[in-house]
């Protein structure tokens, strides 16, 4: 056999190879739970929000390293309405595994490993329903979680997106696909100032 059909066959056998692989990669990715697709209806609203780190720290009530225990489908989702059928509210309460405390009330207990919160964010059928474009934590994804005690007493978390922040840096569960770069700018320089605040390390 000839050099240049020696080369002719290997290249076809690589590029049968690349699209094999991506072929795999593609069934992978539809096969994902994560990959879910929902219509995602968003609502603006008026909440206390926090640009600097040690003003977030002296708000937030309980601060933990945390990470959801189930994928966002299977989580709680509750959706209250008006008597005439009008959406009146809505959250998500996910129970999360419980790392490591930063801060806590007195009344806390030290050992604390789980805890259920409340997430501006809830799911009815197909339709995502969203508070200022949050997006969920993801399953198994340790965090850094600023919490807030309602009057129902119960934790929820606050400041929309940027109160809570991976320690597995940046990826596509961090903000809304329609994050401008300036806002994803914005979001890296804010989880690192929370990584070095808790001496967490930029590699966390």
């Amino acid at each position: 056999m000839s050099l240049f059909k020696k080369k002719s066959v290997l290249l076809s056998v690589l590029c049968i190879l690349v699209i094999s692989i991506g072929a795999i990669g593609y069934v992978k990715g539809q096969s994902n739970p994560d990959q879910t697709v929902y219509n995602i209806v968003n609502l603006p609203a008026n909440s206390i929000t926090f640009s600097e780190i040690d003003k977030l720290d002296a708000f937030a009530e309980l601060i933990v390293i945390g990470y959801a225990a189930a994928e966002f489908k299977d989580r709680e989702h509750v959706i209250t309405a008006f008597d005439d059928g009008a959406m009146q509210s809505f959250h998500t309460n996910t129970n999360i595994k419980i790392k490591q405390i930063l801060k806590k009330p007195e009344d806390f207990p030290s050992d604390q490993k789980e805890l259920k919160i409340i997430e501006p964010v809830s799911l009815k059928e197909d339709v995502k329903y969203t508070v200022n474009q949050y997006v969920e934590l993801q399953k198994g994804e340790p965090s850094v979680l600023f919490l807030m005690k309602n009057t129902y007493g119960d934790y929820g978390l606050i400041n929309d997106n940027l109160g809570k922040f991976s320690l597995e840096g940046l990826s596509q569960s961090s903000l809304p696909e329609t994050a401008t770069a300036q806002e994803c700018s914005e979001y890296e320089a804010f989880r690192d100032s929370v990584m070095k605040k808790y001496h967490l390390g930029q590699d966390s």
